[in-house]
This record gives structure tokens, sequence and C-alpha cells, in this order.
């Protein structure tokens, strides 16, 4: 049986977020068994329950807050809590997002292995599917069947010949996650990235950030086969984990983007409060 998770210390970090251009401050510390994942954004005074009431989708990731007040780069803080099973948390954001470090969730994972995890008493059921659970979009798609345990898949179609398709799965609970997710970095196209950074969504960042694709090459070798499709693996293990808990079924991603898992995470609980299969077109 699963159990309620805190840290047994806080911890700080500080780095570039690459939205803003700004030092961001983040201090994650103990919280009570039940409190959830809380982000409290210091300079607005805002707290967000990291929870899908509270959380939304935005062009290249995932926010806490609402489309004009926000907190954006949520998803791997939050998959590294999936991956260690951290439960009850408060995040205090000195900024506008979280930074994106290296790309990955692994400064996460270490941050928490670092100040180790407090186990509570009370058990934490999973979301256990028992009908099948799908949403469509134009290219894309999720969907969750029964199983007896946990596994999450990946299929990944991308135009960009250095890209190109990628398959991952790995199986939430064991060491595949800091094996084989975690260490998964961002990736984007050099005109995604310069794009981005026209429309004033990408003030700061560097190919320190994520791996950038060049028409000719990679800005840096991935640390593991079909990384991509692994990336893309944790960014949904972070959106769906909004839904607090973990979740049983089978999973399978093609092509999904945040927009999606958002509505995944959306059906998954909405099979939750019905036990009724579930099906969902993105508009």
């Amino acid at each position: 049986m699963l159990k309620r998770q805190t840290l047994r210390q806080s911890f700080s970090l500080t780095a570039e977020g690459v939205r803003s251009g700004r030092q961001i401050a983040v201090t994650v510390e103990p919280a009570p068994s039940g409190s959830g994942l809380v982000l409290i954004a210091m300079e607005t005074g805002d707290t967000w329950p990291l929870d899908l009431s509270h959380t939304l989708a935005l062009p290249g990731c995932t926010a806490a807050g609402t489309s004009q007040r926000n907190a954006t780069y949520i998803e791997h803080f939050l998959a590294a809590c999936s991956g260690v099973g951290l439960t009850d948390a408060y995040l205090r954001v000195q900024g506008p997002e979280l930074p994106l470090l290296d790309g990955s969730a692994l400064p996460w994972l270490e941050a928490f292995q670092s100040a180790g995890l407090k186990t509570y008493p009370e058990d934490l059921d999973p979301l256990v599917v028992t009908e099948m659970v799908m949403v469509m979009g134009a290219e894309a798609s999720l969907a969750a069947v029964p199983a007896s345990a946990a596994t999450l898949a990946y299929l990944l179609d991308h135009p960009h010949p250095l890209i190109g398709r990628q398959a991952a799965a790995y199986r939430p609970g064991t060491d595949e996650f800091a094996r084989l997710v975690a260490p998964a970095r961002t990736f984007t196209t050099i005109e995604e990235a310069t794009l981005a950074r026209e429309q004033g969504l990408m003030l700061g960042g560097s190919e320190e950030n994520a791996i950038l694709v060049y028409p000719d090459r990679l800005s840096a070798e991935p640390a593991i086969p079909q990384a991509f499709a692994f990336h893309k693996l944790l960014d949904l293990t972070g959106d769906l984990y909004v839904l607090g808990r973990p979740v049983q079924a089978g999973i399978l991603g093609r092509n999904s983007g945040h927009r999606l898992n958002h509505l995944f995470a959306q059906a998954l609980q909405r099979h939750a409060d019905t036990t009724e299969a579930v099906f969902m077109e993105a508009s």
C-alpha cells in the first residue's frame, strides 16, 4: 500500500527562468499529511494547489494559476514528485516561473533525494482505471486501459529528421523513472526557439536548458536512447500528477503535448468520479 510522503528537510535553489530571463529563487518545504503540493507565489501572494482545478496548459508548458496570473514550468517538478512519491510539500517561488534547470527532472529528483523523504501513516490510494479512457486530438491521442500494474508508453513522430520516430515506455514505481525518464531533457528546434524569442515567450535560456535541434546537428548528445520520446513521457508524468495520486492503468500517448495531457487528466478524473468509460475530443 502506498503512503503519503513529505520531505525530511527544506531545500532551496536559484537559477535563471527561461521565460522571464530573471533569477528565480525556489524553496521546497515539508508539509503536513493531506496538504498536497502547494505553490506559493511570493511576489503576488497567490497560493495555488498543484491540482487539476488550479493548473492549466500554456504554450510549451504547464502552469499553476490562471491564464492571466500564473507560475509556469511546473511539469518537471511534478514529474520528480511523482517519481519519488512526494505528495505533500510547499513550493515557494520568487518569480513568475520555475527554473527549467538543465531541461530534465534530474535536478529536482536529486534535490528530493538529498533532502530525504518522510513517510506518513496515511494511505495513498491510486486512481484505478476500470474502463477505457481516451482523448483525441487532430494528430495526437492518449488512452488508458485497465491494468494490474501501471505502465506508460509514448510514440513520437516528429517531422524533423534528427528527431523522427521514437518510442519509449517505463513502469512507474520502479527505478526506471530515475534511470530513463528523469534524465531526458527538453528539446526544441532552433526555429521554434527563435519564434518563442520573437513572441516574448523566451527572454532567457540557452543550450544549458534544453537540447536545441538545428537543421544538421543537435546542441548536445541525448543522455539515453529514445531520449526525445522519454522526455515526452516525463512531461506526461508531471502533467498527470495534478491528479494528486498515481494512476493504475496501461497508458499510451501519441504525439501529445501539455494541452492534450491536461485534457487527459480531466478525463481520468471524470472516470474516477463516475467509473464509466470516457471519450473526449480536443476542440
